[in-house]
């Protein structure tokens, strides 16, 4: 493979892959029906249904798309023991709402009797539906998945959509009816997007959390270095950490983007609990039995010395500096960064998002197969199954990786079962975070709901008005999301947090709607917006909102990226449907093209550097795994990072607008990638943060 692929794919890859989640099986569903709405009317394709087994040790599919447009495989492992499906259309399925969709071809029920509730491995179902419905024009974004949670038919995003097969590919870890529709009201669609925006922000600004779990590594790493073992004596440390007064500085200094700065003051409150709570005797053999560097030998000596002289106060600030050395913090700080990021980043995932709503109302086993009582978190993280063991086994990726790049040893098997205590506890957390900030979940979600509102009012999702820098692209989704990016850089190049719907006059602390709009639609213009931006914000508030690159440059350590689309040209899709995809230098596209696909939508932490040259230019490093890319010439104009690469067939463009707010930088753009004359093309969004320097 050519290498500038192989850079969309370091970066995308090499952080620790993507997140996959599990489901699992549910009992019949053919006798749950709504009294109320349309009957969906259809040809039963399978009018007897099908059986196979599957099991621990097989992979196997069912069904054919010419004969019953479903062609379904599943991998092995998906459950423990061999167990007997069925795949058929049901005699009847649950009413839908005419308003919102309309119903593509004919449903399948698959079910596995009274088997597990949820799967071990995710399965792969590729549906027909009928062309004759569609109209010619329909855009692939309106073609979805319909899935019935016991309640309501709901549409979730499919894998891919091939309009000209009239086919669509879409994962699933539960079983269920499952249904092809073209969404004529996204209104439902519009309020799932609003919920985990509001969530995402809410569990963003928490920043308690994210200092807590810095603090959890600091601790972690230098009782590790100092020989003490003990989970308990860990616990109080921790404990006692986050109660005192001086924690507060803590979580100030993260919330400024400063991660080693709020990594040595754990480290300074950690050194004073270990002189504090440890037994005299046991601090003593540990201090007595550091290794490691000549620094490192000498500090623990010192400070066994302080302590048998009773200077305890000495013996902490030689724990506290000394043995939890720069290094150690700079590492504990972005094992915090890389873990939580992903964390965040998972719950825009509908396995996620699934388990907490069984989490807060109960489920009865129809919805998302969850059986649970309301509030049971352990049954809930139980039944995640696949779901949940995927999160740690992510957690203790992106920590090796970290690792890994600071020359440490991997986790050893006792400490990965301490990262996958923590990061149930630590979803456990956010869980009760999601239900104990509901007032300010609700005052983000009527904000997002006043901005979708607004951005339809003025025509930017499908409209002649949309502007055209406004990637027309995109799904649903991913343009709420670009909307949404804007609107938090709006409000912080302006200092208004609020919005209001008052046109003429500023109102202090809030941002008019029309001034957002207006933003937006000069933003996304074309060619020269992000400068027009600039001139726009000036002329309207009297700011510059782009800050001097020589502020800007340094590390950029806690960023993301998702791959927001993957389009393959025709020619080579059907070279890989008959298998003559091409090979170059041992790449093998078909995979290549599986890969990707798995990746899209799954955010992958990323870093990168600036170095200045002049106050306009300068040379970017991207980092992902550990491992730093080829160094990248950029430009930065009116606020914007511009880089690119063309090599061996292949073209890179990366754009980063930069803003700022009292805290800190943020840099919002894309990477996308061209190779050889769009015969791959990957488009992925980039997000990261920068503290302030002192």
């Amino acid at each position: 493979m050519k290498k500038i692929l192989l850079l969309a794919l370091l970066l995308l890859a090499l952080g620790g892959g993507a997140f996959y989640f599990f489901r699992n099986s549910i009992p019949s569903l053919s006798g749950i029906l709504q009294s109320s709405g349309a009957v969906w009317k259809y040809y039963k394709k399978i009018p007897t249904a099908l059986t196979a087994t599957s099991g621990n040790e097989n992979e196997i599919s069912i069904g054919d798309l010419n004969t019953n447009g479903v062609y379904i495989v599943l991998p092995k492992g998906t459950f423990d023991i061999d167990t007997a499906i069925e795949l058929k259309t049901p005699d009847k399925v649950p009413n839908y709402i005419k308003s919102e969709m309309t119903p593509l071809g004919s449903p399948i029920e698959i079910s596995a009797g009274d088997k597990p509730i949820r799967l071990n491995e995710k399965i792969k179902i590729t549906m027909s539906y009928d062309p004759a419905i569609v109209p010619k024009d329909t855009e692939v974004k309106k073609i979805r998945v319909l899935y019935y949670d016991g309640t309501n038919w709901e549409s979730i995003r499919p894998v891919s959509v091939d309009l000209g097969k009239s086919q669509v590919v879409f994962e699933s870890y539960h079983f269920s009816f499952f249904g092809i529709n073209k969404v004529d009201d996204e209104t439902k669609i519009t309020e799932k997007w609003i919920k985990s925006a509001a969530f995402d922000k809410t569990l963003r600004d928490g920043l308690n959390q994210k200092s807590d779990f810095l603090a959890n590594q600091v601790v972690d790493m230098m009782l590790k270095k100092m020989g003490i073992s003990d989970e308990s004596t860990k616990g109080k440390i921790l404990a006692d950490i986050l109660k005192d007064d001086g924690y507060a500085d803590v979580v100030k200094a993260y919330a400024a983007g400063d991660v080693v700065g709020g990594g040595q003051k754990v480290a300074a409150l950690c050194g004073s609990k270990i002189v504090e709570l440890v037994p005299e005797s046991t601090l003593s053999t540990a201090l007595g039995g550091v290794a490691g560097s000549a620094e490192d030998i000498a500090a623990a000596g010192k400070a066994l010395g302080s302590l048998a002289a009773g200077q305890y106060k000495d013996a902490a600030k030689i724990i506290g500096e000394q043995i939890a050395d720069k290094f150690l913090v700079v590492t504990a700080g972005k094992i915090a960064v890389q873990v939580m990021g992903a964390q965040i980043e998972s719950w825009k995932n509908a396995e996620v998002e699934a388990a907490f709503q069984a989490y807060k109302n109960g489920a009865n086993g129809a919805f998302w197969g969850y059986n649970v009582d309301k509030n049971d978190f352990d049954a809930v993280w139980t039944q995640m199954k696949g779901a949940s063991r995927q999160l740690e086994i992510e957690a203790i990726a992106y920590e090796n990786h970290i690792r890994e790049e600071a020359g440490m040893p991997t986790l050893t098997e006792k400490e990965e079962e301490s990262v996958r205590a923590t990061v149930k506890e630590s979803y456990r957390t956010q869980f009760a975070i999601r239900i104990d900030k509901d007032a300010e979940i609700k005052k983000n979600e009527e904000n997002l709901r006043t901005m979708v509102a607004a951005f339809k009012k003025a025509d930017f999702f499908s409209g002649a008005l949309a502007p055209a820098g406004l990637d027309k692209g995109l799904d649903y989704e991913n343009t709420l999301d670009v909307l949404s990016h804007f609107m938090t850089k709006m409000m912080n190049d302006t200092n208004r947090f609020d919005l209001s719907d008052k046109t003429g006059l500023l109102v202090t602390g809030k941002l008019s709607l029309e001034d957002l709009v207006q933003g937006a639609r000069i933003y996304f213009s074309e060619p020269d917006g992000k400068k027009q931006y600039g001139q726009f914000l000036k002329d309207r508030f009297g700011i510059n909102p782009f800050p001097k690159l020589s502020d800007i440059g340094g590390a950029w350590e806690n960023g993301s990226m998702t791959i927001t689309d993957v389009i393959f040209s025709d020619e080579l899709k059907k070279a890989i449907e008959e298998g003559n995809a091409p090979k170059e230098e041992g790449c093998d596209f078909s995979q290549i093209f599986e890969k990707l696909n798995e990746m899209k939508g799954k955010a992958m932490p990323v870093s990168f550097s600036l170095t200045p040259t002049s106050e306009t230019a300068g040379t970017m490093l991207f980092s992902s795994g550990g491992k730093d890319q080829k160094p990248l010439p950029f430009t930065y104009t009116d606020g914007v990072i511009a880089a690119s690469i063309t090599e061996s067939g292949g073209v890179g463009a990366i754009s980063l607008a930069i803003s700022q707010d009292a805290s800190g930088y943020s840099a919002a753009g894309s990477m996308n990638i061209s190779y050889k004359n769009d015969m791959i093309k990957i488009i992925s969004s980039i997000t990261a943060s920068k503290g302030k320097k002192n």
